[in-house]
């Protein structure tokens, strides 16, 4: 049976404060009229104010022993009787007043009609929403919406479970019956018992095994998974008389049975089931094999923003030694401008180069410092490592780098 906790069903609260007592429960100078007009005893003016203040707050009508005694308390003071007064009425009381707090409140007591009302809401709504609790509560807010008086909650609860056993079970023959041969045996073979660690079929237990880590040897397994998984094909195209909401609900009762469980279901729902699983099998794994794709390049990138530092590092002493010998030619032009001997000028240049290694070891020097000064990805130069590609790169570059990593995974 379902949880009344976890619906809409009104219900006492047990210790209401002060402030929800004259709220919800003070009568108003109408209503103790009316009660009057339908009653002739201080008992039964009491107990016509319970159930009326009391179907207002729920709906319904309780028993009268139900009723918080802080709000019969609460009642017994608004219309200042004695203490000695009771709340509850006999038989035929009870039923007398039913029928004039409805005619008064213009609600309809629950019958076939209403029955018929929420059942064809439900089945619907049945459709996309699966769980006991969400059902109900689209057939309380409809009853409530149509003036209706609300069933006992267990008369609610066996009506939601039927229709939506009803809805469910047509879902299952239809997807059944949508399966190929090859597809059913391949569902069938899910529950077959093996002993190998390492099976070239699908087995409930890989459906249901969680990823490894991001690390090469994970992903192969991952990689190796969704290959099996996929040799079914896509499981959606098969999914699609199922919502989406009742697919995920499905797969997940299909995860928490083991496979003697499973053999206790008849064949449509069972094979439902697990095609439902093996569907979210493949999502969930493409998902996985793609952000352990994501995570290993930005570890590459990552080493590699490293790398270049360390490499800059490396060649900071060169770098002051280039500047320093530029600066010795910018004074040498500087003091050529004054003098206006040019020859001069290429003399000194000519020494300060030679001093320093000649033209050939500092252009080499050069081109060392300028391949590591940018933020080119070590091993990649036309890819930095913010992962853009420079505008000097050929078209295809990056994408080759990807497929490159692609390959070391597969």
């Amino acid at each position: 049976m379902t949880l009344i906790d976890r619906t809409a069903y009104p219900k006492f609260k047990q210790f209401p404060s002060p402030k929800e007592l004259a709220e919800l429960y003070t009568p108003q100078s109408e209503e103790i009229k009316f009660a009057k007009s339908k009653t002739k005893s201080h008992e039964g003016f009491l107990s016509f104010m319970v159930m009326l203040k009391s179907f207002q707050r729920l709906g319904y009508f309780p028993h009268p022993e139900l009723v918080p005694i802080a709000v019969t308390r609460h009642l017994r003071s608004c219309l200042k009787l004695q203490d000695w007064v009771k709340a509850i009425p006999s038989e035929r009381q009870r039923y007398t007043y039913l029928q004039a707090i409805r005619d008064y409140l213009k609600v309809k007591q629950y019958d076939k009609a209403g029955q018929r009302l929420i059942a064809a809401l439900v089945a619907e709504a049945a459709e996309v929403k699966d769980h006991p609790a969400d059902l109900i509560n689209v057939a309380i807010e409809e009853l409530v919406k149509e003036r209706y008086e609300l069933p006992a909650f267990s008369t609610l609860d066996r009506l939601i479970r039927h229709i939506r056993s009803m809805v469910n079970n047509r879902l299952f023959a239809l997807c059944s019956e949508g399966l190929s041969i090859n597809e059913q045996i391949y569902l069938d073979q899910l529950l077959a018992v093996t002993n190998n660690e390492v099976d070239e079929n699908a087995t409930l237990n890989l459906l249901k095994s969680p990823p490894k880590s991001a690390k090469l040897s994970g992903m192969k397994l991952l990689q190796s998974k969704f290959d099996i998984l996929m040799t079914f094909g896509d499981a959606k195209r098969l999914l699609q008389s199922i919502a989406i909401t009742k697919v995920r609900h499905f797969a997940a009762q299909a995860r928490a049975l083991d496979i003697s469980e499973f053999q206790d279901i008849n064949l449509p729902k069972r094979r439902t089931l697990l095609l439902c699983l093996l569907y979210e099998a493949q999502v969930n794994t493409r998902d996985y094999l793609v952000d352990m794709f994501i995570k290993r390049i930005l570890k590459i990138q990552n080493n590699a923003k490293q790398r270049l530092q360390e490499l800059r590092d490396k060649h900071l002493t060169e770098t002051s030694e280039l500047l320093a010998t530029f600066g010795q030619v910018l004074k040498a032009s500087t003091k050529a401008k004054e003098t206006q001997d040019n020859a001069v000028f290429g003399e000194q240049v000519q020494s300060i180069l030679d001093e320093h290694g000649g033209t050939e070891l500092l252009l080499q020097k050069l081109d060392e410092i300028a391949a590591y000064n940018t933020n080119n990805v070590v091993g990649y130069p036309n890819v930095n490592v913010t992962g853009r590609i420079d505008s000097h790169a050929t078209p295809c570059c990056f994408e080759s780098i990807h497929h490159k990593t692609y390959q070391k995974i597969r």
